[in-house]
């Protein structure tokens, strides 16, 4: 099995350091479905030590068990941050590093901004933008702390403008997008990259449990097809390797050419999110 190891460059880590015979580590919030478990599963086969997150410890430790190579499991609410604290304390005592962040956790009611109440809002902002804030920064803390040459991976949408009835939904990505290009420059003098991947419509949609009513959507993507999971897991597994080395700040579209196409005004998205 090969095992990663942190890469090394003085040109473009400016001093970061590796740490031979050590495994990489890669933590993943919401990984037990969808993208977030694709994400895990790929991380795993590539050797890394993956600990899994969910809201439900016994979906985390399921999908934990069955990766390529087992990894770890911590179960939280990802809109608490002392729950969050709780987590990286953990990733710190069991694995000791962190070398790849990748935020994927999201949640959605498919509301308009008549249906989005108070507590919508909060919710949905305490899970999909808070939340990615607070990893990055304790993940950075973490990275800066030990000179790892890590990187930081936020899931996002590929869609450039305004969504129909997914309003809070979609005005979190808009900010994950700016939190990613401004982290990125903060975190670039400590050989940190973070970029962002712009998911077009993957697998089952944030939201719903089943696939029904979804192949509407290949009308709106030039190669014809909505994604597989596996495709912003490749992207990410891209973005986190020393192939990536000069890449930061990037918002990586993966959408089969939708963000071009008519899914790129979000037509064809909302229109199953109606459903």
């Amino acid at each position: 099995m090969h095992v990663p190891h942190s890469f090394f460059s003085i040109d473009s880590f400016r001093g970061a350091t590796y740490e031979i015979g050590m495994k990489k580590v890669a933590l993943v919030t919401g990984s037990t479905s969808n993208i977030g478990k694709a994400v895990a599963e790929r991380f795993s086969r590539d050797g890394f030590d993956v600990v899994v997150t969910s809201r439900h410890v016994d979906e985390a430790r399921a999908v934990a068990a069955a990766l390529p190579n087992p990894g770890r499991a911590f179960a939280l609410d990802f809109a608490d941050p002392v729950q969050i604290d709780a987590l990286f304390a953990f990733v710190k005592k069991e694995c000791g590093r962190i070398d790849v962040l990748v935020n994927s956790v999201a949640m959605t009611k498919n509301e308009s901004i008549f249906d989005c109440d108070l507590d919508t809002w909060d919710r949905t902002i305490d899970v999909n933008l808070r939340s990615y804030y607070y990893c990055m920064r304790h993940a950075a803390v973490m990275m800066r702390d030990a000179k790892v040459a890590g990187s930081i991976i936020n899931i996002t949408v590929a869609v450039t403008r305004g969504v129909p009835n997914k309003f809070s939904y979609i005005t979190t990505k808009g900010g994950v997008n700016f939190m990613t290009m401004s982290a990125a420059l903060d975190l670039a003098p400590y050989g940190i990259r973070v970029n962002a991947i712009g998911s077009g419509p993957v697998g089952t949609a944030v939201g719903y449990r089943t696939m029904e009513g979804r192949a509407h959507e290949n009308l709106g993507i030039p190669l014809g097809r909505i994604g597989e999971p596996e495709d912003i897991a490749n992207a990410a597994a891209y973005l986190s390797s020393g192939a990536a080395k000069f890449i930061t700040a990037a918002l990586l579209p993966v959408d089969g050419g939708g963000i071009v196409g008519t899914m790129g005004a979000g037509h064809q998205l909302a229109r199953n999110e109606k459903r």
